[in-house]
């Protein structure tokens, strides 16, 4: 059986789009940007009028993106290799715009597909030519749109956290070992069957399928940690830590009739994925500096029940930090709705507990202080995260996907005022 064989309508996703986006953040994504005097046009401008016809300026301009000013001092001149590299992420920013048009629907894929002539460009100096000669303001923004999603693939590789992220969680999965693995006991599968109730919300289960049920099978840790005056005994269904979503947080897929848990790859087109979904939310959320995305490392779990959701906690407050480093907590299933709130994609019926801990980083060496790391943690109990994988309850997973993509990415990379709206059709496939 197949949870995922429908999602909830998309159509009235589509029809909620505002596609007057503000492009404060992201002034390169405007299809407008070069119709006004503006600095930053200018800039640009000089920058085309310095390369056009220079080839050792133009080494010069592509050594600037690539590395330091600084190392020309003692590296190799500007050369071609430094816009060899810049290519790169050209072709990055290609990979990941032809995931993006993957997830539209396919009656729509054939209206956005940008122009051969800049697709097949991959040098930063041409691209500058069809910007400023290109009559035609389709090709015009679709160049520009290259060069800045290449631009920004490039901030998040060079951005600090994102280089010291592989690090980061490595320490963070030792603390875990210590907080939380160290008491398991036991790990076994567990078999839950499921279907969503007749009022549309509630999702029932039992760890004794029914033969029309949907099942999923877990590999479950029971841990028991002995205090000095009780006990704590716990089931944990499922974890994963992840770096900035290189990997889906969680789906499934379906053998002899059973559902498992498995992690595919999201932007597989692309060298680095994670760099993907980072790119998504930077867009999404007008944020144009990686290092300011809070949820670059993750932990997920999935426990029984609310109880069982207060004994894990318990334990990684215990192991993991201080009383005091927990921020933008996220308690849905609390009766008032405490801390911060759900995002606004999000599903009705949609439960989770989350909350950035920060995690005191070792300072490396002799002399230098400790600093300090976010981690994104999650905890779902069973029903709340079997809602997210039922196909038609509101709290869906991929529905709100698909809702952030429409929502959120697709007024800024695909605009009206170049392609219209009319090209977002949902009719089926021929």
């Amino acid at each position: 059986m197949r949870a995922h064989g429908v999602t909830p309508p998309v159509p009235d996703a589509a029809r909620d789009i505002v596609w007057n986006v503000d492009y404060a953040s992201h002034p390169y994504l405007d299809p407008s940007l070069w119709d006004a005097p503006s600095r930053l046009g200018r800039w640009t401008a000089y920058t085309w009028e310095r390369i056009r016809n220079d080839d050792e300026a133009y080494h010069r301009e592509s050594a600037r993106l690539v590395r330091p000013l600084r190392d020309a001092d003692n590296e190799a001149p500007p050369s071609v290799a430094d816009a060899a590299r810049f290519a790169e992420y050209l072709r990055e920013a290609d990979a990941y715009l032809h995931s993006a048009i993957q997830l539209l629907p396919a009656s729509a894929r054939a209206h956005i597909v940008p122009a051969e002539e800049v697709a097949r460009c991959d040098e930063l100096r041409d691209l500058l030519a069809v910007i400023f000669t290109c009559g035609d303001l389709r090709r015009r923004f679709e160049a520009q749109r290259k060069l800045y999603l290449a631009n920004l693939l490039l901030d998040i590789d060079h951005s600090r956290p994102i280089q010291d992220g592989p690090r980061h969680m490595a320490y963070f999965q030792e603390l875990l070992d210590g907080a939380v693995w160290r008491y398991r006991q036991q790990v076994h599968e567990v078999a839950i069957g499921y279907r969503l109730d007749a009022d549309g919300e509630t999702v029932r289960y039992s760890s004794r399928p029914a033969p029309d049920d949907q099942v999923f099978t877990f590999r479950s840790s029971f841990l028991e940690r002995r205090w000095a005056d009780r006990t704590t005994a716990l089931d944990v269904l499922y974890s994963s830590c992840r770096f900035k979503q290189s990997v889906l947080p969680l789906s499934f897929e379906t053998v002899a009739g059973r559902q498992r848990v498995i992690e595919p790859v999201r932007w597989s087109d692309m060298r680095q994925h994670r760099s993907g979904s980072v790119l998504s939310k930077m867009i999404r959320r007008g944020i144009n500096n990686p290092s300011e995305i809070a949820d670059l490392l993750g932990a997920m779990f999935i426990v029984y029940d609310e109880d069982t959701l207060d004994d894990l906690l318990e334990l990684l407050d215990a192991g993991l930090g201080n009383p005091f480093g927990w921020r933008n907590v996220t308690d849905s299933f609390s009766a008032v709705g405490t801390g911060a709130t759900l995002h606004p994609h999000a599903g009705r019926g949609y439960r989770v507990f989350k909350g950035d801990m920060d995690v005191l980083m070792p300072g490396g060496g002799p002399g230098r202080p400790p600093y300090r790391f976010t981690v994104e943690l999650q905890v779902h109990t069973l029903e709340s995260y079997l809602r997210t994988v039922c196909s038609t309850h509101n709290a869906n997973h991929r529905a709100l996907k698909l809702r952030q993509f429409l929502l959120g990415l697709v007024p800024y990379i695909f605009p009206a005022a170049v392609y219209g709206t009319d090209w977002l059709r949902f009719d089926p496939a021929p």
